[in-house]
């Protein structure tokens, strides 16, 4: 009974973890070209918050006044 019990808990697992897959797949997914623009524009601003904080980037801006961004 426990080995039918545990083969139950796995597929209903299994089951979950691939809806749940899915529905993350097809949320990223954006049809239309201004969500593509939008999407780009997000991932432009992280590698651009990223840059800003590294170590040269903050030490950098300790000694400039803390002022600018980078280009």
């Amino acid at each position: 009974m426990t080995h039918v019990l545990v083969l139950l808990g796995g597929l209903l697992a299994l089951i979950v973890a691939l809806i749940v897959r899915l529905q993350l797949r097809s949320r990223r997914r954006t049809e239309n070209f201004d969500g593509q623009q939008i999407e780009r524009q997000h991932r432009e601003a992280i590698r651009h918050t990223r840059a800003n904080n590294t170590s040269v980037a903050v030490h950098n801006r300790f000694y400039d006044g803390g002022g600018g961004r980078r280009s």
